[in-house]
């Protein structure tokens, strides 16, 4: 993960790039602050540019890196162990110590030397032992969190937001801000574009699904959450709206609270990740005071062979 060593009369401590960096005397419009007086309210801009780290100085008093001083205003690629000196001064400055591709991700707000990077969707603290389901939802570009126990959506999370989990607080850092609005239009693929084919055993002990969109299968074989798809699905032949108490969802399947929100966030990541680019991923299954529903469209219910939907 990209970082840097930081060092100055009043502290030091290993940081984490984000793909815009800036640095300088602006309080909160900054993303490392230097509160010294010979340091510009914005000093200087470390900025990826794949393939590279590139270090701008915008400053009025300049900048040393390795000991020279570097044009203004003029992009200079950054290299491991390089030093950057801000002023020139030789009291605040810091060492680049990784220079990877900048990614999301969670810094432990008192050890920040322990990080998790974050995936689009992934539980935490571990899959085996989740406390809460963390993803990036596709159609608000947002990050929002859901509680394992009790399926509560919090969020959504910006940079420098704090959650907690196994009994740590942790702190967000994400890639810079980006102009979130997309320009849509009718040819750009949405969840109603895509056919969910289930197919069912007779004792329905076993569920497979396969997404087909326009003429291409692609399988996501046998997996008890897809089940529970097809149970909401059912549920919406019945029922104008098509919610239905997840109370009564657990009951008839047999499954624990904690157990049904596991399965719901592994059926979304589970066809997120077969269908990245498809707009519309919250109607796969949405909740609503302790009801869900599926409102995907085109669906096909086989049991041996037979369809039913």
């Amino acid at each position: 993960m990209a970082s840097f060593n930081y060092k100055s009369p009043d502290s030091n401590g290993v940081f984490y790039l984000r793909d815009y960096h800036t640095f300088g005397r602006r309080g909160e419009s900054v993303d490392t602050t230097l509160k010294y007086p010979y340091i510009s309210k914005l000093h200087a801009v470390i900025e990826w540019r794949e393939p590279n780290w590139l270090l701008k100085d915008v400053s009025k008093n300049g900048l040393k890196l390795n000991n020279k001083i570097i044009p203004a205003q003029k992009p200079i690629t950054l290299n491991a162990g390089d030093v950057i000196d801000f002023a020139g001064m030789n009291e605040v400055t810091l060492t680049i110590n990784d220079l990877s591709p900048p990614k999301p991700m969670l810094i432990n707000n008192n050890q920040p030397e322990h990080t998790i990077e974050l995936p689009d969707t992934c539980l935490l603290p571990t899959e085996n032992n989740p406390e809460l389901a963390l993803y990036l939802c596709p159609d608000r570009k947002q990050w929002y969190a859901e509680s394992v126990a009790e399926g509560v959506e919090t969020g959504p999370y910006k940079h420098d937001d704090l959650i907690n989990f196994d009994g740590d607080q942790w702190k967000f850092l994400l890639v810079a801000d980006e102009d979130i609005t997309t320009e849509f239009v009718k040819e750009q693929l949405t969840l109603d574009d895509i056919v969910f084919r289930f197919d069912l055993s007779q004792d329905e002990e076993s569920t497979n699904l396969t997404l087909i969109n326009d003429g291409v299968e692609v399988e996501l074989g046998e997996r008890s959450h897809h089940y529970l798809l097809v149970y909401l699905l059912r549920n919406k032949m019945h029922n104008e709206t098509g919610w239905l108490d997840s109370h009564i969802l657990m009951k008839e399947l047999g499954l624990e609270e904690a157990h049904m929100n596991i399965q719901i966030f592994r059926a979304r990541k589970q066809v997120r990740n077969a269908m990245p680019m498809a707009s519309g991923h919250s109607q796969l299954i949405e909740r609503r005071r302790g009801a869900l529903r599926s409102s995907i469209k085109n669906i096909e219910i086989y049991k041996e062979g037979v369809r039913e939907i």
